[in-house]
C-alpha cells in the first residue's frame, strides 16, 4: 500500500502516518509539506494507492490547489484532512474530485475506517453536515437527496437498522461483521437490502443517512 500524506505542519503528518502504519502492515509513505513538493513528487510517482491532503497548502489557493491535484492525476485517489467541516467546503471538494473529505478532529479508528472505506471504492464523507436540513442527505456529487429519516429508518429491518447505523459510524464490511460477529458476505448481502429498501445507489449516501439518524436518535435521546 502507497500513500502519499501532505500537511504544512510535521505533527499532523506524524500522527496520520503514524496511524495508517499500525493499519497497513508494510505500507509506503510519501511526505510532502506544500503544494510544490506534492506535485514533484507525483511527477515521479503517480501511482499512490491514496493521497490525503490537507486542503490548506502553502504554496497555492486551497480549491485551486485540489482542483489541480484532481485534474492533473485523473487516477489518483484523494482525500481531504482538513480543519475544517462546514457543509460547503465539504461539498465544493467532492465537487472537485476528492473521493473522500476527513477531518482532523476524528479519531484514529474512525480515520483508519474512513481510509478503508475509500480504498474500497465509497466515498467517506464526515459524520455530521449537521447544519443541513435533518431531512436532506447529500451523496458524493454534492447534491440534495430529500429524505424522510425516520420512515427510512422504519422500513428498514431489526438487523438492517443496526447496519445502517454502523454505516454510520464510518465502519467497512469488515469492521460491520466483526462488531456484529457475522460472516462479510451476509453483511454485503444486508448492505445490499438498505441500499434496496432506502432506494440508494451506493453505500455512502447509506452512510450520511445512517449518520443523520444516529444525530436524530442522540437529540430525542436528550430531550432535545
Amino acid at each position: 500500500m502507497d500513500f502519499l500524506i501532505a500537511d504544512d505542519h510535521n505533527v499532523v503528518i506524524a500522527g496520520l502516518k503514524g496511524a495508517l502504519a499500525e493499519a497497513f502492515t508494510n505500507a509506503n509513505f510519501s511526505l510532502a509539506h506544500d503544494s510544490e513538493e506534492v506535485f514533484t513528487l507525483l511527477q515521479s510517482k503517480c501511482d499512490h494507492d491514496l493521497a490525503l491532503v490537507d486542503l490548506k497548502m502553502p504554496g497555492m489557493d486551497s480549491f485551486e490547489f485540489l482542483e489541480r491535484l484532481c485534474r492533473d492525476f485523473k487516477n489518483l485517489k484523494v482525500a481531504v484532512i482538513s480543519g475544517l467541516d462546514d457543509p460547503a467546503t465539504i461539498k465544493k471538494s467532492i465537487a472537485l474530485g476528492a473521493v473522500g473529505f476527513i477531518p482532523k478532529s476524528v479519531s484514529e479508528d474512525t480515520l483508519v475506517n474512513a481510509v478503508r472505506l475509500i480504498l474500497q471504492g465509497d466515498t467517506y464523507l464526515p459524520p455530521h453536515l449537521l447544519s443541513a436540513d435533518l431531512e436532506d442527505v447529500v451523496d458524493e456529487g454534492g447534491m440534495k437527496i430529500p429524505v424522510d429519516l425516520q420512515h427510512a429508518f422504519d422500513v428498514l429491518t431489526e438487523r438492517q437498522k443496526e447496519i445502517l447505523l454502523l454505516l454510520g459510524e464510518g465502519r467497512s464490511n469488515k469492521g460491520i461483521a466483526r462488531c456484529l460477529d457475522l460472516s462479510e458476505n451476509t453483511i454485503k448481502v444486508h448492505v445490499s437490502g438498505v441500499l434496496r429498501a432506502l432506494n440508494l445507489s451506493n453505500r455512502t449516501q447509506a452512510g450520511v443517512i445512517g449518520e443523520k439518524i444516529r444525530y436524530m436518535k442522540l437529540l430525542q435521546e436528550n430531550g432535545e
